[in-house]
């Protein structure tokens, strides 16, 4: 299932513009690395084709093998695809606090549809 961790953490010297919000989602599979892979760029196209104006290709770039790292407008993260596991790794700015919940459930969800057993 999945494994959730929130912490609200400073960064740097002080005052609000250095307050971050750090997410970690887990969520188990059984899937080898290459559909994993497939299946995150799968998803990368569809949020490409749905904003176009937002260059994502831009903001987002594998490190490695099973990493992929990305940021824009203050936040960034990674994605790890572990053997058994997929862990998303977010540090978001503090205003986005209030919508901790809703980046939550949103990135479940994309887990969940790259992380399901193929369909036989």
């Amino acid at each position: 299932m999945f494994a959730r961790r929130s912490a609200i953490r400073q960064e740097g010297g002080g005052g609000a513009n250095h307050h971050r919000v750090k997410l970690e989602i887990a969520q188990a599979h059984a899937l080898d690395l290459a559909t994993l892979k497939a299946r995150a760029e799968e998803r990368l196209e569809h949020y490409a084709a749905k904003y176009p104006h937002i260059p994502m290709r831009d903001h987002f770039r594998w490190d490695g093998e099973r990493v992929v790292r990305g940021s824009y407008r203050g936040g960034d993260g990674a994605i790890t695809l572990g053997e058994r596991e997929v862990r998303v790794v977010l540090d978001v700015p503090f205003f986005a606090r209030p919508f901790r919940a809703r980046i939550e459930d949103f990135v479940r969800r994309e887990l969940a549809l790259c992380t399901a057993a193929p369909v036989t």
